[in-house]
């Protein structure tokens, strides 16, 4: 507003004007603060966001040695076996003929 007509308006004017601005000022604070805890929200989101970041590449990492530590395991075993032309142990005793009874177990012939 210029002051030519600053100077033609009436006290009652110029004291509306100053409640005008003083409430669009309080306003305006009120928004600024809004926005700053907004910004402030955001900003560890993306904190949080790296750190999330960096605990799945720790986790990454993790996975990755207990693979690396499964395959020496199945490497061990894999060079503990027994040379396949080799057969295994049988069981030698002999195998006696058996009939099943109504009562329970089966009897020896």
């Amino acid at each position: 507003m210029d002051s030519k007509r600053l100077r033609k308006s009436s006290r009652q004017e110029l004291l509306e004007m100053l409640l005008e601005a003083t409430e669009e000022n309080e306003r305006l604070r009120h928004e600024n603060e809004e926005l700053k805890q907004e910004i402030e929200s955001r900003r560890l989101v993306c904190q949080n966001t790296g750190s999330l970041a960096e605990a799945a590449l720790k986790l990454s990492g993790i996975f990755e040695a207990a693979d690396e530590a499964l395959k020496i395991c199945q490497a061990n075993l894999v060079s503990n076996e027994p040379p396949t032309d080799q057969s295994p142990i049988q069981d030698t005793a002999p195998v006696s003929e058996t009939k099943d009874t109504p009562d329970g177990p089966p009897d020896k012939q």
